[in-house]
């Protein structure tokens, strides 16, 4: 949904689009894998049809809406620089969040990073991978928390023969 909103516009149609386009992918490499033969197209469209056909309208302009408060937020994050305090403009706080507006709940958060790795075997092998952690603590800036996201990352024994080349991307939600 958030691609589809970064790349064609916030049109519920353009959402409809993806939503129906993501659907018959799916669809398509699940029956190749589980179908004795190969699928046909209509199975393929009967099969996402019966993924996506309890989707409304208003489910499209609920993602639309969405789709746009996270891009906003992330936005927000990334325009203030990495040395200024994050603002609650600049987290996401989604409808499922246990943590916002719950004074019986401390608020918690986390940041999802996408980095350029390295990973070193045999060959050395670049990659791109995005990787979400809990933040610890209060918030303090953008820059802490990808400090924080970074240590954890190198902390993980499955890195071990990684190393990160740069972070491509951010965001910081409401848990």
């Amino acid at each position: 949904m958030v691609s589809a909103r970064e790349q064609g516009g916030g049109s519920a149609a353009n959402m409809w689009q993806s939503i129906q386009s993501g659907a018959l992918s799916w669809a398509e490499g699940v029956l190749n894998i589980t179908s004795p033969t190969p699928p046909t197209q209509q199975e393929i469209a009967a099969t996402a049809q019966q993924l996506i056909g309890h989707i409304t309208i208003l489910d499209v302009n609920r993602y639309t809406k969405l789709a746009g408060e996270y891009l906003s937020a992330k936005s927000n994050l990334a325009n203030q620089g990495l040395e200024q305090q994050i603002l609650g403009q600049s987290i996401f706080t989604p409808p499922w969040s246990t943590t916002a507006g719950n004074p019986a709940v401390p608020d918690r958060f986390r940041i999802r990073v996408l980095r350029d790795i390295t990973v070193r075997g045999f060959t050395a092998i670049n990659r791109q991978e995005w990787a979400t952690y809990e933040l610890a603590g209060p918030l303090g800036t953008a820059g802490d928390a990808l400090t924080y996201a970074n240590s954890l990352f190198t902390a993980a024994d499955y890195n071990s023969r990684a190393s990160i080349n740069s972070i491509l991307d951010y965001a910081i939600e409401q848990v």
